[in-house]
């Protein structure tokens, strides 16, 4: 049975996952900028896919999001869809090796991974140069912390959610 079967509820996970990052870049993403830092969604699910799903659909869902995002900066078009089909192999890879039990250690991960991600971005498109340290410095970092904090808030609530779930299945008040 088609609709039942396992790869076609993944595939249409993740395209409702890519849909809803469409959604929020073009219409929700200046709502929640502060101060001029905006919040990186997409590295942030990246994290999470790749981290939870393992390299192969890591690297899948890196390249769309990529992809997808890079229609909206046409002059660097495949740059993102790199750099993100990199780092969905790399944190998929890390998966099993990495201990990401508390929402903190998660936290940290999705920094490195922002400032990994627009470090390799901009050496890629632009090069290397003073403009670039520039960038990293007054955007790349401000946003990391940023999506980090989102993301540990993120990962607190999705525990508290299972924890919750789990208590009410094992019968504890």
């Amino acid at each position: 049975m088609f609709w039942g079967n396992a790869t076609f509820s993944k595939i249409l996970s993740a395209a409702a996952i890519l849909f809803m990052l469409i959604l929020f870049q073009s219409l929700i993403s200046d709502a929640v900028t502060i101060m001029g830092v905006k919040l990186d969604l997409a590295v942030l699910i990246l994290v999470y896919v790749a981290l939870t799903r393992g390299p192969a659909f890591g690297t899948i869902f890196g390249f769309l999001i990529g992809l997808l995002l890079d229609v909206f900066n046409p002059q660097t078009l495949g740059w993102g869809a790199l750099v993100k089909c990199l780092m969905g192999f790399t944190l998929g890879t890390f998966k099993d090796n990495l201990y990401l039990e508390s929402p903190y250690s998660k936290g940290a991960v999705i920094f490195v991974a922002l400032i990994v991600n627009d470090l390799l971005y901009y050496l890629f498109a632009t090069g290397f140069s003073a403009a670039t340290l520039r960038t990293l410095t007054n955007y790349s970092f401000p946003s990391a912390i940023y999506t980090s904090i989102v993301g540990v808030l993120i990962f607190f609530v999705m525990n508290r959610i299972r924890w919750e779930q789990w208590s009410v299945e094992k019968g504890s008040p």
